[in-house]
């Protein structure tokens, strides 16, 4: 009866005979996969927040560049005008 308890209960929990260490060392392992997958994911999610900060920026960028442009056609434009009645003027 003792030698049926310490073959399947003794030293092995399993089936396939492992050792308790050999089970601890595995889920220590996991555990450690575990936390990886987890810091791996955060970084992810950090990266995407200042990829869209940096979108942002950017966008605002865009916005402003395309606002300085209708400026300077606008200015481009009023110096023409000046220009032409500068021309059309008679000569004195």
């Amino acid at each position: 009866m003792l030698c049926i308890y310490w073959l399947l209960c003794g030293k092995y929990v399993s089936d396939n005979r492992e050792s308790t260490n050999e089970i601890r060392t595995e889920l220590d392992r996991a555990t450690d996969t575990k936390q990886d997958i987890a810091d791996t994911a955060t970084a992810i999610q950090d990266t995407v927040g200042e990829l869209q900060d940096s979108i942002g920026k950017a966008e605002t960028a865009i916005d402003t560049a395309t606002g300085a442009s209708q400026r300077f056609d606008q200015i481009l434009g009023e110096c023409q005008d000046i220009i032409e009645q500068i021309r059309n003027q008679p000569a004195k």
